[in-house]
């Protein structure tokens, strides 16, 4: 069974060695990395030159973090695909304990859980959860599904049928997509003991940063809109996202006129815009209710 890392970076070139190491160093006999540098400015493309055939670079245009994975995915050749931010890093040994979880079950997707503590080393014992929420997903349920996108892996088959996505300039369409989509599509399991190094920095575009209020409801919308665009199953999930995103970024006032020029003519249909505005001023209400607000 081949493996395929999938790097994407942008102007991380202060991380990237690392990062790429991590991998390199990894003791699984059969795997491949492929870095997709989206255009970066810094000394990126360099560092990538100076590995010369240990990786396999992908320089395009800057088109996002969506376009990123788009790119990654059409170079692999592997049986199962691993995401891997350019800040991130892998711990010793993930590659072929993740192998090991695939061989064992009959799983479409395996995520792991990161520590963002650099001197942490993994465990001896993995706690590994399966998971099948595909019900609840058509329902329009939210499974929790708390991993970032260093710590996301697919089999190939199962990728297929999520990428290549839409893509967005910024982090609105990324792995939050790619999450739900895989629980709706197949089962899966969570390795609640990390095995990814999540690295938290000043340059962050979305984790631990002032932008991540502001970015929350754009994401929920862009997501709500692509699941529902593409899966006929998840138009109930996808409606939950819009609503709570316009909710979450929009006056009372306001509120319909953006439901109507986010959600008309999309997936939802025309009808349906005064219906998501009604959702999430319910939902807004609510809220101001619960805290005592008039």
């Amino acid at each position: 069974m081949k493996l395929s890392v999938l790097i994407n970076n942008f102007n991380y070139g202060q991380f990237l060695r690392p990062c790429i190491d991590s991998v390199l160093s990894q003791t699984y006999p059969d795997f491949e990395v492929i870095v997709v540098d989206d255009g970066s400015t810094d000394d990126s493309r360099e560092i990538l030159a100076s590995y010369g055939e240990q990786i396999r670079s992908v320089l395009k245009e800057n088109g996002g973090q969506a376009s990123s994975f788009n790119a990654g995915f059409a170079a692999a050749s592997g049986d199962i695909l691993f995401l891997l931010d350019a800040d991130d890093a892998f711990l010793p040994g993930k590659l072929e304990r993740i192998a090991e979880i695939y061989d064992r079950n009959e799983i479409d997707w395996c995520f792991d859980r990161v520590t963002t503590n650099e001197a942490d080393q993994p465990a001896t014992e993995l706690q590994v959860t399966l998971f099948d929420k595909r019900e609840t997903l058509r329902k329009g349920g939210f499974p929790s599904l708390p991993v970032p996108t260093s710590g996301l892996s697919f089999r190939r088959d199962l990728l297929a049928q999520i990428l290549p996505m839409s893509v967005a300039r910024d982090v609105v369409l990324s792995d939050n997509y790619i999450k739900f989509a895989a629980a709706y599509l197949g089962r899966g399991a969570i390795i609640e003991t990390p095995l990814t190094f999540q690295r938290i920095h000043a340059s962050n575009r979305y984790t631990g940063t002032n932008r991540a209020k502001t970015l929350r409801p754009r994401i929920m919308i862009a997501t709500g809109l692509e699941l529902a665009r593409r899966y006929d199953g998840l138009q109930a999930l996808g409606k939950s996202l819009v609503a709570g995103g316009i909710a979450q970024t929009t006056s009372l006032f306001k509120l319909h006129s953006e439901a109507r020029n986010t959600v008309a003519g999309g997936p939802f249909g025309e009808d349906a815009a005064t219906e998501v505005a009604l959702m999430a001023a319910r939902k807004r209400l609510g809220n101001m209710l619960r805290k005592g607000q008039s």
